[in-house]
């Protein structure tokens, strides 16, 4: 992160730009910096990201319930750009742990929160904690708890103690 980062100042300047502009912008301010690559919308991203900085740092989780097609877009992805993907799994030993509790469809019977944690969020928390900021695909458009979202903001749910993880959306 450079020196002179206002989050005010940056918000108020990426308020309504397109995402390149958006995505130039972060490229331009944060060397520790890594996309996070979902699915297919986040295709986009990893193209406009390479063009912009080559080798860039692309992140996807396997939570190890992905379908078939999915692991084949990796690949693709993987080999069509010039980037750094890395697929980011979970603990097996916790996994194996949640399995041998609760067996492996425990997340119909007790909501998501705990094999998301396990299968997901851990992980995510490990990778992010090596990043100063990080670019997700979220949208406004993809639900009503996303209207609000901002183009930047201060990630409260991952930054680390004494230092703060800036999102770019």
């Amino acid at each position: 992160m450079t020196d002179n980062f206002n989050l005010g100042a940056l918000q108020s300047e990426l308020a309504g730009k397109n995402p390149r502009v958006i995505l130039r912008a972060a490229l331009e301010r944060f060397e520790r910096i890594a996309i996070s690559f979902s699915g297919a919308e986040d295709v986009v991203l990893v193209d406009l990201a390479a063009q912009i900085r080559p080798g860039i740092e692309v992140f996807c989780l396997d939570t190890g319930r992905l379908h078939p097609e999915t692991y084949r877009l990796i690949e693709d992805v993987r080999k069509k750009y010039p980037i750094h993907l890395e697929v980011l799994s979970p603990d097996a030993l916790a996994v194996n742990a949640l399995v041998h509790q609760k067996g492996l469809f425990s997340f119909y019977e007790d909501g998501h929160a705990e094999c998301c944690g396990v299968r997901k969020v851990q992980s995510l928390r490990k990778k992010l904690a090596t990043l100063d900021a990080w670019v997700t695909g979220q949208r406004r458009d993809q639900s009503q708890t996303r209207v609000e979202l901002a183009e930047v903001e201060s990630d409260t749910a991952f930054s680390g103690s004494g230092k703060t993880l800036i999102k770019f959306n």
